[in-house]
């Protein structure tokens, strides 16, 4: 039995290209310290971007071992969704503030300041 030939397109055998999801930027703890002598660590991806920031510590020892336990375990966090804090009545605020408050608002507002010896002398409120 005699098998057909086929004269169509030659396959061709080359590279395909294909799609390749982008590989997440590669996330690095740096650890600094401050002008005050206080140590930070800061979360840098591959761009170089400061993603986060610790608050201070006192040594380096104690800024490496927290950014190791929020490297450690940040895969296990939540990510919680929170809803914005409602807004402010500012118009209800003002209404139930009393005469005096009023007016040092208002000054405040047209660019009035507080020296530290004019607060020392204002009456405490009970």
């Amino acid at each position: 039995m005699a098998t057909a030939t086929q004269n169509g397109r030659p396959v061709r055998r080359g590279t395909r290209r294909t799609s390749v999801a982008p590989r997440p930027a590669a996330l690095e703890f740096l650890i600094f310290e401050d002008n005050v002598g206080r140590y930070h660590w800061t979360i840098v991806d591959g761009a170089g971007e400061n993603l986060g920031q610790s608050g201070g510590f006192v040594s380096h020892d104690d800024a490496e071992r927290a950014a190791r336990v929020v490297r450690d375990n940040a895969g296990e966090a939540r990510l919680e969704r929170r809803l914005p804090d409602p807004p402010v009545d500012l118009a209800a605020r003002r209404d139930a503030a009393t005469e005096d408050d009023s007016d040092a608002e208002r000054w405040l507002d047209e660019g009035g300041s507080f020296s530290s010896e004019a607060v020392r002398q204002w009456p405490a409120r009970r």
